[in-house]
């Protein structure tokens, strides 16, 4: 193995693993990840009701009491005008209820065994939904009719995080797949910006305006030859339709600077294998010459020694 001493590790590490650092699977993980995240949000018609009840509980993020639970239960009640609540603990024991007459524990999760992940919801053995915490400690139980109603009061094009430029994160759009056509669910891209960097086509609440939106997100989510990366990407599950668009350097910009990370690579690996022999060839001149210094060291001596024998008979 060749041995390279005088290379500092940051800068071997900088050019010998450039080109795994362009190849690397970061953004195709992260691009992977949004889309599951949004899949789920809209394959879950609870997810967002989730976040809601998240918000609710910010200020009670511990229960120490039973007192703090009715608290909750009642701030729940008027922020979300909820018909019934009930709020059990870790150990699955009612800590607030609205009915009265409620049962003391949920049997559901003590003695059936049911299960529900962390910021999760999921229907109990009474018809009723369950939402867990996000901390896993508190479960919260809703009548269904009132999920419903909730969800069905919050359905309609949305718009999610902060508007963003074409050169800045990932930018989104849903569609959702209708015997009409394609019904806009949700989009992160502010009402000012272009559909398409170089195209006048703004975001709009009018109808003809979505159409013609959708047909050019879906026109230019089809690459038209491999050097030419298309602007948006299409994911596609089930009735849902996904467009994404990432920044990213184009594909004769990447080739280059992998060719050029390859060629700088292969450059110093040479020069660092002449450079080890070179080394190698001056340590081992140098092991030569102590060794003849040596050698001729001893030849004196014993010359010397001879003479002196010579002088004392």
């Amino acid at each position: 193995m060749v041995s390279i001493p005088f290379f500092p590790k940051a800068w071997v590490d900088a050019v010998f693993f450039s080109p795994v650092q362009i190849l690397s699977l970061s953004p195709k993980l992260k691009k992977e990840s949004f889309t599951n995240s949004v899949l789920e949000r809209f394959s879950n018609p609870y997810y967002d009701l989730g976040f809601r009840f998240e918000y609710i509980m910010r200020e009670f993020s511990k229960l120490e009491s039973d007192k703090q639970a009715e608290a909750l239960g009642k701030l729940f009640i008027s922020s979300i005008k909820l018909k019934q609540i009930r709020i059990y603990d870790y150990n699955f024991r009612t800590m607030f209820s609205s009915d009265p007459k409620g049962p003391g524990f949920h049997k559901g999760l003590r003695l059936l065994g049911m299960q529900v992940p962390k910021a999760a919801w999921a229907e109990d053995t009474d018809g009723f939904l369950l939402y867990r915490n996000s901390e896993g400690d508190l479960y919260i139980q809703i009548l269904k009719e009132d999920g419903e109603r909730i969800v069905q009061e919050a359905s309609g094009p949305k718009k999610s995080f902060l508007p963003r430029d074409f050169s800045e994160g990932i930018l989104y759009w849903v569609f959702k797949k209708t015997e009409e056509g394609s019904e806009l669910l949700e989009t992160n891209l502010d009402p000012d910006s272009p559909v398409l960097p170089n195209s006048d086509l703004e975001v709009s609440n009018a109808e003809e305006s979505k159409v013609m939106v959708h047909a050019l997100l879906d026109k230019n989510s089809k690459s038209k030859n491999l050097f030419v990366r298309p602007v948006w990407e299409k994911n596609t599950q089930g009735t849902l339709e996904i467009f994404l668009s990432q920044p990213r350097k184009s594909r004769p910009e990447e080739l280059l600077l992998i060719l050029t990370a390859f060629g700088i690579s292969l450059l110093t690996l040479i020069c660092g294998v002449l450079a080890s022999r070179l080394l190698f060839t001056i340590r081992m001149e140098d092991r030569f010459s102590e060794r003849e210094e040596a050698l001729k060291m001893k030849t004196e001596l014993i010359r010397l020694l001879g003479l002196l024998k010579e002088k004392t008979k």
